[in-house]
């Protein structure tokens, strides 16, 4: 939640965040937790079927390379993943990561 706070106004203007659940949450618990951590616009939450997210998290990069432990939730390293696609600029860091040096490395790649 820090890192909408970091990103300001930008956050629903110039940037857009897409949290996807790996989990199979329903879009009515998606709703419910984006509340209880006062989600500002520009941040949306995402769920579907397991092949649809597989696929989304295999485009973005977001998955192990060995198949056995991509498909064991349990080592699912939380990520994230950014870029500007006109661009061609994508990095994916540790979802761990301070919010502020997480918003500045976004804010790097969106405005270069």
């Amino acid at each position: 939640m820090g890192v909408q706070k970091e990103l300001g106004d930008a956050l629903g203007r110039d940037i857009h965040m897409y949290s996807i659940s790996l989990d199979g949450d329903s879009p009515a618990d998606l709703k419910e937790y984006a509340e209880l951590y006062e989600v500002q616009p520009g941040w949306t939450f995402l769920t579907g079927d397991e092949h649809d997210v597989t696929e989304i998290r295999h485009r973005l990069g977001a998955f192990d390379p060995d198949p056995i432990v991509d498909q064991d939730k349990t080592q699912h390293a939380g990520v994230v993943v950014f870029g500007d696609d006109p661009k061609g600029r994508w990095c994916i860091f540790p979802g761990q990561m301070k919010p502020r040096v997480l918003a500045r490395y976004i804010k790097r790649v969106m405005y270069l």
